[in-house]
């Protein structure tokens, strides 16, 4: 096993890790970047079209820019790994990958959403190319063209009419009955949004080049069982919650209902000397709300080293 020693230790190579990075760079804080085996989801974006002072580009250009500017500072390493254990808030944290043990005085925690275990046959193909988790980013792509919704909650209503409202022709297909969902379906319904209900989607098709086409889905009313339907799509919204990571849970740190690492106004987790940034926290999915995260919390977490230095 490899050791390593450093004042901050980012994990996610992700624009919040990367951000944070630069941050800690800037300071010559001698800081190590964790980069895990599962890919940031700005690598997966086909295109990014709103990250402020650039022009339309893929989104493994634009993290490629990232790591780039990243390469200035000679204080800050990347190196390979995914976190198996995480002790942290008793003075010095340790952190374990498969590979390496590391000592840090500061962790910034900037995982991204974690890994989605794939509950939709074609479904993690599709990321980035018609298939997407935040109607509120994405919908605006979508204007005039056909979007599905998938979910059983009032985020399923609210986003519907919000994305008509954006000018998509918007269906919804929910896997319970009609009268399960919230109040908020008398204004579905106002709105002529065609509703699906009792239905499950059990496959994501995209044509021959990789964009969404379709999806299949299958009645689960007990009144037409086994009934499969088919629908053309020009994406599709699935509304579903990161789930809790239980690495994180086990070393302390506190996580809301949706699994969603808390943080107050300075990034700073429930544990003292642990921050977290980006996707991992929750709120809105977009590159410029991960890079600005992990700049405060790299910001805060060189504070919080100089404050150790002057103990």
């Amino acid at each position: 096993m490899d050791e390593f020693f450093c004042e901050i230790l980012v994990i996610g190579a992700g624009p919040a890790g990367l951000s944070a990075g630069i941050y800690c760079g800037r300071s010559e804080r001698d800081a190590i970047i964790l980069d895990g085996k599962e890919p940031s989801a700005l690598k997966r974006a086909k295109e990014i079209w709103n990250y402020p002072g650039t022009e339309k580009m893929e989104g493994v250009q634009l993290l490629k820019n990232f790591k780039n500017q990243l390469k200035e500072y000679k204080t800050v390493r990347i190196i390979p790994g995914d976190v198996i254990s995480l002790m942290v808030g008793m003075g010095k944290n340790m952190i374990s990958t498969r590979t390496a043990n590391i000592t840090a005085d500061v962790v910034i925690i900037a995982t991204g959403g974690g890994q989605r275990k794939e509950r939709i046959t074609g479904e993690e193909a599709l990321i980035g190319f018609g298939v997407s988790y935040c109607a509120l980013c994405d919908g605006p792509l979508y204007k005039e063209k056909t979007v599905f919704l998938y979910g059983s909650d009032e985020e399923v209503l609210e986003d519907a009419l919000i994305l008509q409202q954006m000018g998509c022709i918007v269906k919804l297909i929910t896997n319970v009955g009609i009268n399960e969902l919230p109040e908020k379906l008398n204004d579905v319904k106002k709105k002529k949004i065609e509703i699906f209900d009792k239905t499950q989607i059990i496959e994501i098709i995209g044509d021959n080049q990789g964009i969404i086409q379709k999806i299949v889905c299958k009645s689960t009313d007990p009144n037409k069982p086994n009934e499969i339907i088919t629908h053309e799509l020009n994406c599709l919204f699935i509304l579903s919650h990161v789930p809790s990571n239980t690495i994180f849970k086990r070393a302390g740190i506190e996580l809301d209902e949706k699994g969603n690492i808390k943080i107050d106004s300075e990034q700073q987790t429930n544990v003292k000397g642990v921050y977290a940034a980006g996707d991992v926290t929750g709120g809105l999915f977009q590159v410029v709300f991960a890079a600005a995260e992990g700049s405060l919390a790299g910001i805060n977490a060189n504070k919080y080293v100089r404050q150790l230095k002057k103990q």
